[in-house]
């Protein structure tokens, strides 16, 4: 009887074990099979207006009058929550200074580089924070004269973005930004013509690429 009753507890056991193993497997074939529905976040691109404010004491700050430009960007997401992709912006300026600046009238501003970061997704938000480096240069036109200057852009953007639509969202960027000019200048004029400091502001729309961004 005692020997009948343990046999029984063995199966009941080894029944039991069986059925838990089963049932945590299908568990991870659901998760897996859900995820797989979810598709996948291939990335966004980011277009729209770019507002330079230039600031500290440099040729750009004291001697010119900035105006609204464009900037476009993309990111296409590595490494889970990371991004790596392109980026550009450029902006115009009326020369106010020609004393400082030069003998010329107006100044167009592109930027083309590649920017490295990281995004967050909050319900219908994505926070991000991104690193760029790239080509800043400085097109200078006046009568019957046109030259430009070159500098090496380093630059720190936090951006929020709010989803409207599966695909589409708004965002607003701030940007604090160094172009390191290649100028050459006497000395006691490096603090001027050696670097320039923007904190710039963008806003515009977001295109979200890939289908896990609706189920977002």
């Amino acid at each position: 009887m005692f020997l009948n009753i343990r046999i029984l507890f063995i199966s009941l056991l080894f029944t039991a074990a069986t059925f838990a193993q089963q049932t945590e497997t299908e568990i991870e074939n659901e998760t897996a099979q859900k995820q797989t529905n979810l598709g996948t976040k291939v990335g966004s691109i980011t277009v729209g207006a770019y507002l330079p404010i230039a600031f500290g004491e440099n040729f750009v700050n004291d001697g010119m009058d900035l105006k609204m430009g464009a900037q476009a960007q993309l990111k296409l997401n590595v490494l889970g929550d990371f991004y790596v992709g392109p980026a550009m912006s450029f902006f115009f300026a009326d020369v106010t200074n020609r004393n400082l600046v030069g003998n010329y009238d107006e100044m167009s501003n592109l930027v083309l580089g590649g920017v490295i970061g990281y995004e967050k997704q909050l319900e219908r938000f994505d926070l991000s924070i991104g690193l760029g480096v790239g080509y800043s240069g400085y097109f200078n036109k006046g009568l019957g004269d046109s030259f430009e200057d070159n500098a090496t852009a380093l630059w720190l953007r936090p951006e929020v973005s709010y989803k409207l639509a599966n695909y589409v969202s708004i965002y607003v960027a701030s940007e604090l930004r160094h172009d390191f000019m290649n100028i050459e200048v006497p000395s006691e004029l490096e603090d001027t013509f050696g670097g320039v400091n923007y904190f710039n502001i963008g806003f515009g729309l977001r295109i979200n690429l890939g289908t896990g961004y609706k189920f977002q």
